[in-house]
């Protein structure tokens, strides 16, 4: 690594510390230990700082997983990163496309459960790239206008490369394939029928005719050419400008990262239930990890009341949970050694994984979501801890 290049252990660090100065100038104002305007020059800089921090940060996650793991952690509370991955986990929806409206502007929107579309920023989905919660996949180039900077009454223009006029006429030259005659579309157009206008054969077939390319004339200066000058025009401006001034802005599809799949099904909705299970009196953390000797042992959450703790992991399927995601509990529990290991199978556990999980005296949860095995977790944690 580079002695320039921030380590990102110590960026997520910096991020950390500002987030904790902002918070703690919150509690400064509030408190009157502070002045109204003080405080608003301090907070202004610290958002800047922020803001700088998140950048670098969310940077640096496109080339280290590592990071993009711990920020993807940190997102899974966030109820507008939630809606996205339950729109794209559901099985009506594969990826989220953009919508033009007649502004031009691309847009997204998601399907709730109860069926009303809510809108999803732009910013969200970039930031959920960057750390590998979805794939983007380019949909469309849309050219905005240099000069108001919207796409809104951009129009592509084709020029006589003489004059530069609009006013030109623009004829496909076909080849009939089998006598070899070359001629505007127009010759060979009889009604809906394409016929030859040399041999009269009645064009049938794909195959028997080919596009060669343009034909152009200018009704202003009355030149013949083949291909017009391409540029744009903007009715609001009345500008017209070529494409290497202007602004060109890529919309894209996103979709479900496959490599982060079992993650996200394991995480997504568990702080609600480590919510509900806090509130019966129990120390709950999510991602649960295990400090050992040798290595720190991660479950999907772990709760713990005094000295003792009951290991989960949850894992979802669009049928069954099958019996890989079980062995790995099974493997991470003998490292570990809770006081009991708990499978939270959505929305339901295979018949070959339930017979292991008996085997290896493994607590079974199932429900048809992650937030209804919280009455069964809580059961098995008032059993044994």
């Amino acid at each position: 690594m580079s002695s320039t290049t921030q380590p990102s252990s110590d960026l997520l660090s910096e991020l950390d510390t500002l987030v904790s100065q902002l918070a703690n100038l919150d509690k400064q104002i509030l408190a009157g230990k502070i002045k109204e305007d003080e405080f608003s020059l301090l907070s202004k800089s610290l958002k800047e700082r922020i803001a700088s921090a998140e950048a670098a940060v969310y940077s640096q996650a496109r080339k280290d997983v590592a990071v993009a793991r711990k920020l993807r952690l940190r997102n899974y509370n966030d109820p507008a990163v939630q809606q996205v991955l339950n729109h794209l986990l559901s099985g009506s929806a594969n990826a989220l496309e953009p919508e033009f409206g007649s502004d031009r502007l691309p847009t997204y929107s998601v399907r709730l459960e109860g069926g009303d579309r809510v809108p999803v920023d732009r910013p969200l989905l970039q930031r959920m790239a960057d750390i590998g919660f979805v794939n983007e996949t380019l949909f469309e180039k849309v050219v905005f206008c240099p000069s108001c900077s919207s796409p809104s009454k951009v129009y592509a223009r084709f020029k006589c490369t003489h004059c530069g006029s609009i006013d030109i006429l623009m004829s496909r030259m076909i080849e009939h394939l089998i006598c070899g005659t070359i001629h505007q579309e127009e010759a060979f157009r009889v009604g809906k029928n394409m016929v030859c206008p040399t041999c009269k054969k009645l064009l049938q077939k794909p195959e028997e005719h080919r596009l060669i390319g343009l034909v152009c004339s200018c009704k202003a200066c009355g030149a013949h050419f083949e291909d017009p000058a391409q540029g744009f025009f903007c009715r609001n401006c009345k500008l017209d400008f070529a494409l290497p001034t202007a602004q060109v802005v890529d919309a894209y599809t996103y979709s479900i990262n496959k490599e982060a799949l079992v993650e996200v099904r394991a995480h997504l909705g568990v702080d609600a239930l480590m919510e509900a299970i806090a509130s019966e009196g129990y120390e709950v953390r999510s991602p649960g990890i295990v400090s050992t000797p040798t290595k720190e042992i991660e479950f999907s959450l772990i709760v713990r009341r005094d000295s003792k703790f009951v290991a989960v992991d949850i894992s979802q399927s669009e049928v069954e949970v099958d019996v890989e995601p079980l062995l790995q509990l099974y493997v991470k529990m003998l490292e570990a050694s809770p006081t009991k290991a708990v499978f939270g199978a959505v929305p339901r556990l295979s018949d070959r994984a339930r017979k292991l999980a008996d085997l290896h005296e493994i607590a079974v949860a199932e429900a048809a979501k992650v937030t209804e095995l919280t009455s069964k977790i809580i059961e098995i944690a008032r059993a044994t801890i």
